[in-house]
């Protein structure tokens, strides 16, 4: 192939362009390949200097430097007897060894080559160390250097070592002058190959553009009203060679298929904002019958054409009873005109298309079957109904509505729009749903309501009906114990203990009730006074003594502060201290002891009650706050209680602002801590 070839007349543009790029090519490869050899060479040369010629020279200059060390430290011990002097000498001989096998290592390559001076060094090597090491014992016994022939031996190391040092620097030099060398020719041969084929390049391109020029120029100027937004400036298709021709051609149906790519992009981009635009005004406080009006304005705008919406109760999902819900633009259709009987319900086609997520959907109405269906036709008697696309919209598997969109004339529906329809009728149903569910959640909240009013008024009522009679059975127990009513045999008497306890256990419990109730539904009075804790609790302390007498249980109190004031109502204070100083010697043995201590810190006190008793199982910590829950172990043990007490002790401190500590192990003990905010130095000078 010639160069005069490359722009010959008889070849077209492409012919043209593919020889001068396969000469250029010819040419690059040609300077890449004999660069790359060039390459190689010097990489060879670069290899060589980094894994052999490198690491010998380090190697054997490592070598010297040893054995120098070890030569100074034997010298120096001669002359000063000092062992510390003889350390560089200790562990040299073995060092040499290894610097001369990674010495013959690293010229392993070339090992014929340096052979001999390898072994001349280990011969000089070996007979410095048999003199130094005869020479180490002969010091060691009290003897001296024989100083001129271990200087003649390591003259003969050093000879040796300085020989070879100096073949290998001058086979690195060598190594490195031949790498720059090939170096510098790979970039010779690689700069002229880049020139020769620039050159070339821009004679061939010159001489294709100047036959080009004319049919290019008036393409480019196409492409410059196109630019300026001309986009109905074609390229003339008849004018210049045929690959400009075709390549004319091929632009026309570029630009074609942009200007229809464009316009479906700003078809989507409207039908995108229409959602959007939906969508945020039904994340506004609107109602289910609001959002479909917003829907069907939105999308019959959109689109052009009228919208209309038909709804069935959420309860009726299979759509056998439908309405007119809302229509766009407002009175198109009439529905006391609709026929929204069978087959739509019959055959259950919303539901269908609900389940298959499928449209309802013709471009041409007129002869389309739909047209038929009394549905179909009662909307077609009404408006001009030449195409029609449709979707139901529900929740789960249940449909709640269905959308129809009716355009005048035949037409396509493009995917944007049954996008945009299926989009919206997403967000008017979650909207359409949200409403309901709302109206189920206020019902629901007022019946919880209701309902808890009445659990209120209902342990309220039962518990102060239950006193009246206790307060009579109590009296009765009274008078038979005191004996106005006659004599009473000691079974008798007996039998009158029993009923008196439980009576009082009965009496507990619904003042326990009534506490609860009390405290959850109007909580505790706010206006507090000022409580001196160390007072009130001995107070309980002494009131549960006649209790813990009858249990054998000690109850003492230990380091109490003289004054702990704080701000609280003293009857629940005292009550709540009563139920947990009271569970501690209930759930004692015999024998057990109960103590009561108070620690002040900066803000608050600490009131801590401890027992030796059952303990709580650990199973059982978490529910030990619940109202009327009981310990495993003292359910089992059948100890009489309502569980309720350390419910209204938690009641009792939060209400105070406090908190309640509750530590236990089973078997050995539990500990109780009440934590309340200490009075103000008001409170504490209203106590003294």
């Amino acid at each position: 192939m010639t160069i005069s070839s490359i722009v010959s007349s008889d070849l077209t543009v492409t012919q043209r362009l593919r020889r001068l790029v396969f000469t250029l090519v010819g040419l690059m490869l040609l300077a890449l390949i004999t660069g790359t050899v060039a390459v190689v060479g010097a990489s060879r040369q670069v290899d060589r200097l980094a894994t052999v010629l490198g690491p010998a020279a380090d190697a054997n200059s490592a070598l010297l430097q040893t054995l120098t060390d070890a030569e100074t430290g034997l010298r120096a011990y001669d002359a000063t007897a000092d062992p510390v002097l003889l350390q560089p000498f200790n562990g040299a001989e073995a060092r040499s060894r290894a610097y001369q096998a990674g010495l013959r290592q690293a010229l392993s390559p070339d090992i014929g080559q340096w052979s001999a001076r390898l072994d001349a060094q280990s011969e000089a090597v070996a007979a410095w160390w048999e003199y130094a090491d005869a020479s180490r014992s002969r010091l060691a016994a009290g003897g001296n250097l024989d100083l001129m022939t271990g200087k003649q031996l390591f003259d003969r190391v050093r000879t040796t070592n300085d020989a070879l040092g100096y073949d290998l620097r001058a086979q690195r030099v060598q190594a490195r002058e031949n790498s720059t060398g090939q170096l510098s020719r790979a970039l010779s041969l690689l700069v002229v190959g880049a020139l020769v084929s620039s050159g070339l390049a821009l004679w061939g391109g010159w001489r294709i553009a100047r036959a080009l020029s004319g049919s290019i120029e008036d393409l480019r100027e196409v492409v410059h009203q196109q630019r300026l937004g001309h986009r109905d400036a074609r390229a003339d298709e008849d004018e210049g060679p045929l690959d400009v021709r075709a390549l004319a051609a091929d632009f026309n149906h570029l630009t074609e298929t942009t200007a229809v790519l464009e316009a479906d992009q700003r078809e989507a981009i409207r039908m995108r904002e229409v959602t959007l635009g939906l969508a945020t005004r039904l994340r506004s406080r609107v109602t289910g019958q609001e959002a479909l009006g917003i829907m069907a304005e939105a999308l019959g705008e959109a689109t052009g054409t009228v919208a209309l919406i038909f709804t069935t109760p959420m309860s009726d999902h299979d759509g056998t009873t439908w309405r007119l819900a809302a229509s766009w633009p407002l009175g198109a259709i009439d529905e006391s005109k609709m026929i929204l009987e069978p087959p739509v319900s019959r055959e259950s086609i919303a539901q269908g298309l609900w389940l298959s997520g499928r449209l309802l959907e013709t471009p041409d109405l007129e002869h389309d079957e739909l047209r038929h269906w009394p549905f179909i036709g009662s909307i077609a008697e009404q408006v001009p109904a030449g195409a029609l696309l449709g979707t139901p919209f529900g929740v789960g598997d249940g449909v709640i509505g269905a959308m129809l969109l009716v355009a005048p004339e035949p037409r396509t529906w493009t995917t944007h729009e049954r996008t945009a329809l299926q989009q919206a009728t997403a967000h008017t149903a979650r909207a359409f749903v949200a409403e309901e569910r709302q109206a189920q959640q206020i019902e629901h909240v007022e019946r919880l309501e209701a309902l808890d009013r009445q659990k209120d008024e209902f342990v309220g009522t039962v518990s102060h009906e239950l006193r009246t009679p206790l307060t009579s059975i109590a009296g009765y127990l009274e008078m038979l114990e005191d004996g106005d009513l006659g004599e009473l045999e000691p079974a008798q008497l007996k039998a009158l203990a029993v009923i008196e306890r439980n009576t009082k256990r009965l009496r507990g419990l619904i003042e326990d009730v009534l506490v609860l109730n009390r405290i959850e539904t109007r909580g505790l009075d706010p206006s507090f006074v000022p409580v001196d804790l160390s007072v009130l609790v001995a107070d309980v302390v002494q009131d549960l003594q006649p209790q813990a007498g009858d249990n054998r249980v000690g109850l003492d109190i230990l380091d109490m502060p003289e004054s702990c004031v704080v701000s609280g109502d003293p009857l629940q204070l005292g009550r709540a201290l009563t139920n947990v100083i009271g569970n501690a010697v209930k759930f004692s043995r015999a024998g057990g002891s109960v103590t009561v201590s108070a620690v002040v810190e900066a803000t608050r006190v600490r009131v801590q009650c401890r027992d030796d008793g059952i303990g709580i199982p650990e199973a059982d910590m978490q529910r030990m706050f619940s109202r009327f829950f009981r310990a495993s172990n003292a359910t089992a043990q059948a100890i009489p209680g309502t569980g309720l007490g350390l419910a209204i002790v938690k009641a009792i401190v939060e209400a105070h602002h406090g908190e309640l500590e509750l530590h236990s192990v089973e078997g050995e003990g539990t500990t109780v801590v009440l934590v309340l905010p200490l009075g103000t130095a008001a409170d504490a000078d209203a106590v003294a």
